[in-house]
Parts: structure tokens; C-alpha cells; sequence
């Protein structure tokens, strides 16, 4: 049986890691059956997930640890209580299990933080790759789907660690996507260019703009998703208004000029600062930034 990955080899072979970057800058749908063998079920199973939630071991924002079915959120004061010893809510395990029971599916994002062995794998990757890694768990107990059809801005992995579910995936992808852009239409349901069912120990890359539906098989399922989310240009935008935030030029109201003239000072002055700042700009650096945060 192959060693538990912590590094980004370990997690892509039988892939070599030159062969996986290359599906990465490609974004090229990809799966490999068996890859596992047994390794992903030693990074997290519903077990030691389960044992997290009950000692409050668990991102504490509703959009990173939700109960969800077809989208729709379970109320969360129907599965979190007070704490009793101390401030915030609690899992309130009972209804939170009957709530997975009755069809829903467990979603938590964010886990390495609690899971040593997976942070271990996300600052190897990071140190190759200079960008935002995360983990993520999905938990479904049967049927309906925990999300209806979207496609995800972020590359992923997918370990199929526990249970069988089956991958729809829809085209064309959506080009470059970005968070926070509004999503275009999704494809019609003809236009189907990948179905297969993950069984324990499968691995898929999922690259950022599949439309994709999952369909809840039998049984518990268990997946982790490896997301990596690259810098775009729109964060050198945001890297440049953040700096220029800091020069009072910029914040400057501009209908309360004192008429044409001293508008058209202000805008020379913005636009040869701007340019200052654009020609100052260190990508390198960037990089660096954004691998950190």
C-alpha cells in the first residue's frame, strides 16, 4: 500500500508532477481509477471527520461548514446551539445527524486547518505552485445532490475516499473564470462530455469552469477536493487600488472640484500617478503576496 501524500507527487501518482503541471496550465478533465488504493481514506474518513465536529474542531463561518441539499441551505439554528461554556454555537449533534439522515449533505471547506496531515500536502503545493490551496470535504448520505449544476472557479482535485458518487460534467467550460463574476448560463443537459461514477481511491481533476452535477449514489460518500486558485490580472488591479488607497489624490471627491479646469488638473495628476504605479509593479512580488494570504 502506497505511503499517505504530503507532498504534491505523492497526491498526483501515478502522475509525475511534470505531467500533472501540465494538465494544470492545460486545464484538461482527468481521471485516473485507483489512484488511491487506500492513501486518501488516511488523510480523512467520516470517522475522524465526525470526531472534528463534536469537539468543535471546524471552520466557524456558515459559507465554509454548511448542511446543504440541492443548494438550499438547512436552517442553521435547527443543527447549531449555544455554546454552553462559552460564546458561539456548537454542533448540536442529534439534529445535525438527523438532518444528514434525512438527505442532506455535509460541506466544509477550509479543513487542512484542522487536519495536520492535510495542511502538511497544502504548504508543499503552495511552495511549488505560489498559489492559494485549500481542502475541502463534501459528506452526502444518499439521494438528492448536496449541489445543483455550477462549475467552481477554482482547479480541483477530487479523492474519492469513501462511497461511490457519480460526476456529471457538462461543456463548453467556462474560459478563465474568476470568483465573484456573475456565472453565464449554464450548458444544456445534451451537451454531457464526461459521466462516470468515482469509486473509493479514484482520482478526477476538475478544472476551474466545468459545469459539473454530482448524483448521490447509495450509501455514505466521503470526497476531499484539493482546490488551487491562481492570480489572475484582476489581482494586480486589486493589488494597485489597495496601494493607491493610500494617496489622498485618489480619494479626493471629484464633483466638488472648483469647476473644468481644476477637474482636468486632478485627472492629469491621477493618470501620471497611476502610470507611477503601474511601472513600479513587481509580479514577483505580487506572487509572493497572494501565496501568503
Amino acid at each position: 500500500m502506497k505511503k499517505t501524500p504530503s507532498t504534491l507527487a505523492e497526491l498526483v501518482a501515478p502522475l509525475s508532477e511534470e505531467d500533472f503541471m501540465t494538465l494544470l496550465r492545460e486545464r484538461q478533465l482527468t481521471l485516473l481509477r485507483g489512484a488511491g488504493r487506500g492513501r486518501y481514506s488516511k488523510l480523512v474518513t467520516w470517522k475522524s471527520l465526525l470526531r472534528m465536529i463534536e469537539r468543535g474542531q471546524h471552520p466557524k463561518s456558515l459559507a465554509e461548514f454548511r448542511l446543504v441539499m440541492d443548494s438550499k441551505l438547512a436552517p442553521p439554528d435547527r443543527w447549531l446551539k449555544k455554546n454552553p461554556h462559552g460564546d458561539g454555537n456548537v454542533v448540536d449533534l442529534p439534529n445535525f445527524l438527523a438532518y444528514m439522515s434525512a438527505g442532506f449533505s455535509l460541506s466544509m471547506t477550509g479543513i487542512e486547518a484542522y487536519v495536520p496531515g492535510l495542511k502538511v500536502l497544502c504548504d508543499d503545493i503552495r511552495s511549488k505552485l505560489r498559489e492559494q490551496i485549500r481542502i475541502g470535504a463534501i459528506v452526502t448520505t444518499g439521494k438528492p445532490a448536496a449541489f445543483t449544476l455550477h462549475y467552481d472557479p477554482e482547479d480541483l482535485i477530487i479523492l474519492q475516499v469513501e462511497g461511490r458518487k457519480r460526476w456529471k460534467v457538462f461543456g463548453p467550460p467556462v474560459v478563465h473564470p474568476v470568483a465573484g463574476v456573475t456565472p453565464t448560463a449554464p450548458p444544456p443537459e445534451d451537451t454531457l462530455i464526461f459521466d462516470e461514477v468515482l469509486e473509493a481511491g479514484d482520482f478526477l481533476f476538475l478544472p476551474a469552469g466545468n459545469w459539473h452535477r454530482c448524483e448521490n449514489q447509495a450509501g455514505r460518500s466521503v470526497h476531499l477536493g484539493v482546490f488551487f486558485q491562481p492570480p489572475s490580472g484582476l489581482d494586480v488591479v486589486k493589488a494597485l487600488t489597495s496601494q493607491l488607497l493610500s494617496d489622498d489624490r485618489f480619494r479626493m471627491p471629484l464633483t466638488r472640484l472648483d469647476g473644468v479646469s481644476a477637474l482636468c488638473t486632478v485627472e492629469t495628476d491621477i493618470k501620471s500617478r497611476a502610470m507611477e504605479a503601474i511601472r513600479a509593479l513587481d509580479l514577483s512580488a505580487l506572487l509572493s503576496d497572494f501565496e501568503k494570504r
